[in-house]
């Protein structure tokens, strides 16, 4: 429900947007250069913080923004050091979500 709700969101605002539903298919798809990743952490496959690990290691640096229900100070902490540069807590209203794209793209 939330990948419909981001979709809608992003695509009213004229954004190009592809959808990987697990971890191991976004891995391989990064390679096509995206300007902005948009990466959950809990992902089947594999999670969302071994992708991130896995394109930093390749030397991929598009910004990547971890999304996650879970607001633990470790968590937060773990996707910091695997690479991320933002963190969005679940819940995330298209108002927000919106924000920490355009972020992204000044």
């Amino acid at each position: 429900m939330n990948v419909e709700l981001f979709e809608t969101a992003l695509q009213t605002d004229g954004h190009e947007i592809v959808i990987e539903r697990d971890g191991a298919a976004g891995e391989m798809r990064a390679s096509d250069r995206f300007d902005l990743v948009l990466l959950d952490i809990q992902l089947p496959k594999m999670n969302g913080l071994d992708v991130c690990r896995s394109l930093r290691a390749r030397g991929l640096r598009m910004p990547i923004v971890a999304l996650s229900a879970s607001v633990l100070p470790e968590e937060i902490a773990r996707t910091k050091s695997a690479g991320f540069d933002e963190f969005l807590a679940k819940p995330i209203s298209p108002r927000d979500l919106r924000a920490a794209v355009r972020r992204f793209a000044a």
